[in-house]
Parts: C-alpha cells; sequence; structure tokens
C-alpha cells in the first residue's frame, strides 16, 4: 500500500463537505443524467478532486462500486432532510457504509495544527476513502447533519444547510420558491 500525499494542514469543513457533495450530485439530479456511467466518468472525477495516482486504473467494477456508495450517502442526506424514502433507506445505507468501510482504511496525520484522517491507500480505494475521511471530518465539527438533499422534488440536489437551526430543506431560493407554489397551488385546489 502506498501512502497518499500529505496535506500540510487539515481540511476545513468547506473541503470536506464540498468533496462528499460534489460526488453525491454526480448522481441523476432532476432532469440530469448520471455522470459516473463508465470507468473514464469516474477517473475524471477522481482526478478533479486530486484523489488519483497517474498510474490508477478505473474499473467497470470500481464505477458500480462507486455508485453503491454514492446512493448510500444520498439516502443519509435525503433522511437528515426528512424525506420519508432516505429515513425509510436509512438502516441499510448506514449498514452498507458500516459493511464496506473497512475496505478504505484511513490513517491519522498529526501536525501542530491538530490530527486529521487521510485514506491509507491511493487510486480508486484512496478516493473513496477520502469519502469516509470527509464523513469523519464533518462528524467531528458536528456539521455531518447539515449535509442534505433538496426536498424540492424536480431537483434533489446535495447542499450544505447554513441556517442557524439547521432547518434548510432546499438547495436555494429558487427551490423554496418553487416548492411553496407547488404547496399553495396544491391547497388553491383543494379548496
Amino acid at each position: 500500500m502506498q501512502q497518499t500525499a500529505e496535506r500540510p494542514c487539515p481540511p476545513s469543513a468547506c473541503d470536506s463537505s464540498a468533496l462528499l457533495l460534489g460526488f453525491v450530485n454526480t448522481g441523476p439530479l432532476g432532469d440530469d443524467q448520471d455522470r459516473l456511467t463508465g470507468p473514464e466518468e469516474l477517473s475524471a472525477w477522481l482526478a478533479a478532486g486530486g484523489r488519483t495516482g497517474l498510474d490508477a486504473v478505473v474499473t467497470g467494477a470500481d464505477v458500480a462500486a462507486a455508485r453503491e456508495l454514492r446512493d448510500a450517502f444520498t439516502m443519509i442526506f435525503r433522511a437528515h432532510s426528512g424525506c420519508e424514502d432516505g429515513e425509510a433507506a436509512l438502516p441499510a445505507a448506514e449498514d452498507y457504509l458500516q459493511r464496506i468501510a473497512v475496505r478504505y482504511p484511513l490513517t491519522p496525520r498529526l501536525t501542530a495544527d491538530g490530527c486529521h484522517l487521510v485514506p491509507a491507500q491511493d487510486g480508486v480505494l484512496g478516493g473513496f476513502g477520502a469519502l469516509f475521511a470527509a464523513a469523519a471530518d464533518l462528524a467531528a465539527r458536528g456539521a455531518w447533519g447539515r449535509l442534505k438533499m433538496c426536498k424540492n422534488p424536480t431537483c434533489h440536489t446535495g447542499f450544505f444547510d447554513k441556517t442557524r437551526n439547521s432547518s434548510g430543506l432546499y438547495c436555494s431560493t429558487s427551490c423554496s420558491s418553487r416548492a411553496a407554489a407547488r404547496a399553495y397551488r396544491s391547497r388553491a385546489k383543494s379548496t
């Protein structure tokens, strides 16, 4: 196992949330297509985040693993938003993440600035490990529950809830407005 390159300082919560949200947002959102359909797309996503070595080979099995991992994170973020399907799928998603976490070991990096976890492997496995390291970082900061999926049924984009009381349900004001207008029209029809 090769060690990944060390980062000079611990990642910020923004780095961790951007990594996880960038990953879940590769899924089919609203009318968009799935952006992890083959090895080329997964390789591009990993390379964009600096997550693979130059010699990393991405296979179809890696793509299938990435999609399963993405689906588990998506269901957890949907549960964070209070979506019924997320809450129903939460036990299976948590179980899946518990079972596969051992495939992507993390190593603590101690510096004068503190301690943070980094993947113990490079390549595709290190890329997936970086997602677990980001989740651990956000959980340690108390921000894990702020990663959510937009409740707008035509959107479902992952977002970081920046509200004071962590009550955000929509990724943007436009999605919130559309959902409010839809609810108003629904109430007007029933009266």
